[in-house]
Order: C-alpha cells, then sequence, then structure tokens
C-alpha cells in the first residue's frame, strides 16, 4: 500500500488492487473516463534501476532556473505519498489532491493503487498547465502505467538486476522494459550502461529512428548531491535540457541551478555524520560504497540495515561489508519487511546486532560515520518526528 494512500480511498470508496499488474489497458481506459489528462503538456519521461529520482530533481531544478514550471511524479514516496507529485519542487497539497481523488471515486475502470496515483498526478498536472513534467516510471517501463504519455525525451540513467520477479532475470530482459520508454523520432539520453543493456536500448532506439545520446559526464560541478554517480546523473539532465530548450539553454543557469539541487535519501546527512541512502540494490549498494569510500577513506563505519522482501539483500551486503565490520538490522513496520534475523545470519561480520526501530538509538562515536541505508519505507519510519532515533539527536 502506497503511505497515506488509504486515507483517501477510504473517503471516497475508491476499491483499487494494492498487487502490481503490469500492463497499459487498465490505465488508458480510465484516463479516457477523465478525458486523457496525460496529452497534455510537455512530457519527460524516466525509466532505469537507479538514478532516476536523482536525474529528475536535476532536471527540474535547471528547467525552474530557466523560469519554466515543472511538475515531477517522483516513484516511490519519501515521506507520504503527496511528495510523488511535486510542483516546482513542492509537494501537492491534501486539499487538491482530494479534490482529484473525488473525480476519480467515477471512474468505473479497476485500478491498482499505482495506477490510482499516476491517473491522480496526470490530472493535477493538467490542472496546473505546467511548460514541462518529468514522470519517473514506478517499475520497468515499456509495460509501467506511466507509460501512457508521449516524451519530448526519455532517460534511462542505469539498468541492472532489480525487480526480477517481474522484468525478468537476464540483464537483456530488464533493459528490454526499460527500453520501452522510447518513443518514435524522439531522443534518448542514456547513463552508463553495460554492453548487454546498451546493446538492446540502441536496437530499440534504431527501430524507432530514435537517437540515443550518451553525455560526458561532468567533472567540475559542486554538488550537493555526494557521490561520483550523482555526476553522471546531473550530465543527465544538462544534456536533456539542453534538447528540450535549444537555443533558450544557459549553460550558467544550468551549472549554478545544479549545484543546489536537494532530494532526500540521497546519502542526505540528516544529523552530523548520519547519513541516510535509500541503497536496496547490488548497483546502488555499489554506488554508496564508492560514496563511502569516497568521503570518509579512513573512518569506521556503523551501517544500519532493513530491506524489503524480494530484494537482492546478499549482493547489497557484500558490497557493504567492503567497508564496515559494524551493523545494526532492523526490524521495522512495514508487512512487506525483510525479517532482520535474515540479514544478520546473511551477514559475514562479528560485530552485528538486531534492534526493532523504536529501539535504536544513535551511538554518539567521535570516529564512526553512521550510514542507515536499505528501505526507504526503513528511512522515511526513523525520519518520524516521534521515532526515538530522531528524537535522540533533536536533544
Amino acid at each position: 500500500m502506497i503511505i497515506g494512500l488509504e486515507q483517501y480511498k477510504t473517503k471516497w470508496n475508491i476499491q483499487t488492487d494494492s498487487a502490481i499488474h503490469p500492463g497499459l489497458e487498465a490505465i488508458t481506459s480510465a484516463l479516457e473516463e477523465l478525458g486523457n489528462p496525460h496529452k497534455a503538456g510537455k512530457f519527460v519521461h524516466l525509466a532505469g534501476t537507479n538514478g532516476k529520482g536523482s536525474t529528475a530533481t536535476f532536471l527540474s531544478a535547471i528547467l525552474q532556473a530557466h523560469e519554466h514550471s515543472v511538475g515531477n511524479f517522483y516513484s516511490p514516496c519519501i515521506e507520504n505519498l503527496h511528495d510523488q507529485i511535486q510542483i516546482d519542487g513542492k509537494p501537492v497539497s491534501s486539499d487538491e489532491l482530494d479534490l482529484v481523488m473525488k473525480q476519480l471515486s467515477m471512474v468505473t475502470t479497476p485500478l491498482t493503487d499505482f495506477e490510482l496515483l499516476t491517473a491522480a498526478a496526470f490530472m493535477i498536472f493538467r490542472n496546473h498547465a505546467l511548460d514541462f513534467t518529468i514522470i519517473e516510471a514506478g517499475m520497468g517501463g515499456g509495460l509501467d502505467s506511466t507509460n501512457v504519455i508521449h516524451p519530448e525525451i526519455a532517460i534511462i540513467p542505469s539498468i541492472s538486476m532489480d525487480h526480477t520477479n517481474f522484468l525478468g532475470t537476464t540483464i537483456e530482459e530488464i533493459a528490454w522494459h526499460k527500453a520501452g520508454i522510447i518513443k518514435k523520432w524522439k531522443p534518448v539520453v542514456v547513463g552508463k550502461l553495460t554492453h548487454e543493456a546498451l546493446e538492446i536500448v540502441q536496437a530499440t532506439a534504431n527501430d524507432l529512428h530514435a537517437e540515443v545520446i550518451q553525455p560526458q559526464e561532468l567533472a567540475t560541478v559542486q554538488l550537493k548531491l555526494k557521490g561520483p554517480h550523482q555526476l553522471v546523473n546531473a550530465s543527465l539532465a544538462l544534456e536533456a535540457a539542453r534538447e528540450l530548450l535549444g537555443a533558450g539553454f544557459s549553460e550558467q543557469k544550468a551549472l549554478q541551478s545544479l549545484s543546489f539541487a536537494h532530494i532526500a535519501y540521497r546519502f542526505e546527512e540528516v544529523f552530523p555524520e548520519v547519513f541516510f541512502d535509500g541503497a536496496h540494490n547490488k548497483a546502488s549498494a555499489e554506488a554508496l560504497v564508492e560514496t563511502i569510500k569516497q568521503l570518509f577513506p579512513n573512518r569506521p563505519i556503523h551501517i544500519v540495515m532493513g530491506v524489503l522482501k524480494g530484494k537482492d539483500y546478499a549482493s547489497v551486503l557484500r558490497q557493504l561489508e567492503t567497508v564496515s565490520d559494524h551493523f545494526t538490522f532492523v526490524d521495522f513496520d512495514d508487512s512487506r519487511a525483510l525479517p532482520a534475523e535474515i540479514l544478520f545470519s546473511e551477514n559475514s561480520s562479528k560485530r552485528k546486532t538486531i534492534l526493532n526501530w523504536y529501539d535504536i538509538l544513535p551511538v554518539h562515536d567521535n570516529e564512526e560515520v553512521t550510514i542507515v541505508t536499505g528501505s526507504i519505507y526503513l528511512l522515511t519510519v526513523l525520519r518520524n518526528s516521534t521515532s526515538p532515533f530522531f528524537q535522540c539527536y533533536q536533544s
């Protein structure tokens, strides 16, 4: 269940399926009932395993710096579902979302939770008559409910193993899904893809007469978002902005806006030397490890971790064990959470423990850096104002 969605469903008696059902038939039918709000405006579509949220945030910042109004649809949420739908960097208000949900309650086409929220986002973006709307695919690409749009440009930051129960068990299969967002005659900007993934993307683009753009990585920009992978994401956003704005593009405005862009849970320092990072698969864990090595090459690291079921937690652990021998595994309030004892038994460290989220208290160690990672849902629980973890730091 998407956090916060139940209150709207209950109020307006909206019946949806919490399961995932890839495909476009239901969302297309529902949007037709609503007057096809997804056909209004200029869209950018992002799909990929990691880097979508950061790239979307960078691009939004650049476009706003050029005095354009911008909508963003992120997946998943950070604090609650309101921050998944943003206008010029600000989450949609509960009043506005409530009004749209009232309209959605009259739709007769059965939808999933994510399809319902996708439809709500399109309606809100149409109501604001935005200059640009940046849409992040929820899972995969071609069969994701967001893939009803015809974007000006597509962006695929990365492709690696994730959601294998839906997308396939090989890079080629997963790449096929991601490449499904490419549209005829419209360019696609890609990050550092493996040879196998790039071949699939290139073949799809060739069939659609779409240009594949591989930008050079930025080297001189100082970013608030830390880690070498963020320079790659920033370069993708910069190239996409050039394509979108044409002669109206200003390098100076773009670079300045990149230096201020921020997104929660991307190696975010929530308290001094306590960082939140939502690394939940092998590729994002690799990026996190590189960031730790870059920023804290000689410091002891304490990893606090909890993940959802179905994730490749063993690969994540193998990566994190290269920079830390101190682990705390967390049980947290989510029916999809993987029991902490499984992480504990899989971990090779001799210094490890299991705690419930409400028992986690910070260790004030002048030497140790704490990295809280894994599921974004864990990070959200800990960030809640009632969490002892945060209360202890704030006191």
